[in-house]
């Protein structure tokens, strides 16, 4: 049965989607760099939304039944942020050598501003999914 447009909230699972979607998205716009910055620059951006995605798929693998797991649960999503911020920082050192070198052709800001709304809404739902499981989980630790 559908659910009207309008009547649909997000989903627990959301964290999981949007991750692989900043993968992929990653990906796709990191093959259209010129080639030349492969090694130096899109190389990392894509380990790093890897990383992310990784990190969070291994966080919802862990059923915690006890204070050890809910911390390895915790440390999953605390590494997920940090390379969420990662992400952005070298985002913003590829925009500066794309936008300086002369020969290179001009990446739209839609992309930019979509690779740092992704970037966004996944932080936002890794810290509400930390504040709901430290609910969750209050019983356990």
């Amino acid at each position: 049965m559908s659910v009207l447009k309008s009547k649909r909230g997000e989903s627990a699972m959301q964290f999981l989607e949007t991750a692989r979607e900043l993968e992929v998205y990653t990906i796709r716009q990191c093959a259209r760099f010129p080639k030349r910055f492969m090694f130096l620059i899109t190389k990392d951006i894509v380990v790093l939304s890897k990383a992310v995605y990784n990190n969070v798929k291994a966080a919802n693998s862990v059923y915690p039944t006890n204070a050890a797991e809910v911390q390895v649960r915790r440390n999953y999503l605390i590494a997920a942020n940090c390379e969420l911020q990662c992400l952005i920082s070298q985002l913003d050192i590829a925009r500066e050598f794309v936008r300086s070198t002369a020969d290179n052709k001009a990446i739209q800001s839609g992309v930019w501003q979509k690779w740092i709304d992704l970037i966004t809404s996944e932080a936002k739902l890794i810290s509400a999914l930390r504040n709901k499981d430290k609910e969750r989980f209050k019983a356990l630790l």
